[in-house]
């Protein structure tokens, strides 16, 4: 008999991680993506979209100028 409590718990346990994964994807996935007034929106940085990047990157070579990679790992 005691074993359908710990069931219970562990069943539990799951659904809540589960539900938690979920929202996180539905949240990650559908998020609105937003930049502050004023500020550029934000690009992504790919092989066709390089070329401007480099051009507007070097146009401004008297201000300090910085990139950042973020990576998910």
């Amino acid at each position: 008999m005691r074993l359908k409590p710990i069931l219970l718990t562990l069943t539990t346990a799951i659904l809540l991680i589960a539900a938690t994964a979920v929202f996180g994807f539905v949240w990650l996935t559908n998020a609105p993506r937003r930049t502050p007034p004023g500020q550029p929106a934000l690009s992504h940085l790919a092989t066709a979209t390089f070329p401007a990047f480099r051009d507007a990157f070097n146009a401004l070579d008297q201000e300090t100028r910085v990139i950042v990679l973020l990576s998910p790992t």
